[in-house]
């Protein structure tokens, strides 16, 4: 009996640690994309005031930024399913 107990509490521990590593997972692809993405765009927009260029170097930083972020997030994604 006192066994059966014991499975039931190592299953909940587990199951709760599965949800607790997805969330760590979704958050860190969130802030990865985000940070990448928002550096981009205020150094595109630093870069734009100093040379006077328009938005084409916002356009660029931002894209650059997204870029960054998927290699990044790939990255991670490989380390986490240990590939």
């Amino acid at each position: 009996m006192a066994q059966k107990k014991d499975k039931k509490r190592e299953q909940k521990r587990e199951g709760s640690g599965d949800v607790l590593q997805a969330l760590a997972l979704t958050t860190t692809i969130g802030m990865e994309l985000a940070i990448t993405v928002v550096l981009g765009y205020f150094g595109g927009r630093y870069l734009d005031q100093m040379f006077g260029t328009g938005p084409w170097l916002l356009l660029t930083g931002v894209l650059t930024g997204l870029a960054a972020g998927i290699v990044s997030v790939y990255k991670t994604l490989q380390g986490f399913l240990g590939e």
